[in-house]
């Protein structure tokens, strides 16, 4: 279970996880501890990140505590054709179709533009209640 501290945003997922689940059956670090045999201290370190989970400590938690594996990693998005619009068809069937270093440049521009439009949108937001400010 000692490994190096790994703190991206899918450990931190899994470790919530595991206390989610050791949280919903009633249990405390310490009942987890002694079921895995290990300490208390382990298992706190583990839940707040300061060692990374190995694959068998988090099978064992899983059957442990009767959850699919699947339950401690993060949803994938799953879209239906019928969610897609004829564009946005469109826009992943060009997308898909350049070299990758070009789908990271796009995806780049793209999230830029968005960045944009969100300041904008922040701005007006700002600007109409100093209007309706200075009308009170």
């Amino acid at each position: 279970m000692l490994k190096s501290r790994r703190n991206d945003k899918l450990n931190t997922y899994i470790r919530q996880r595991i206390k989610q689940a050791r949280l919903e059956a009633g249990e405390t670090q310490e009942d987890l501890a002694k079921k895995m045999e290990k300490t208390r201290v382990a298992i706190s370190d583990l839940e707040r990140g300061r060692v990374s989970v190995n694959s068998s400590d988090l099978g064992f938690i899983a059957a442990y505590y009767d959850k699919p594996i699947s339950y401690f990693y993060p949803p994938r998005l799953k879209i239906s054709k019928e969610d897609l619009s004829s564009m946005d068809e469109e826009l992943l069937i060009i997308f898909w179709q350049l070299p990758e270093i070009q789908q990271h440049i796009a995806f780049e521009y793209v999230k830029q533009q968005l960045s944009v439009v969100n300041k904008a949108e922040t701005r007006a937001i700002a600007e109409k209640h100093t209007r309706i400010s200075k009308d009170d």
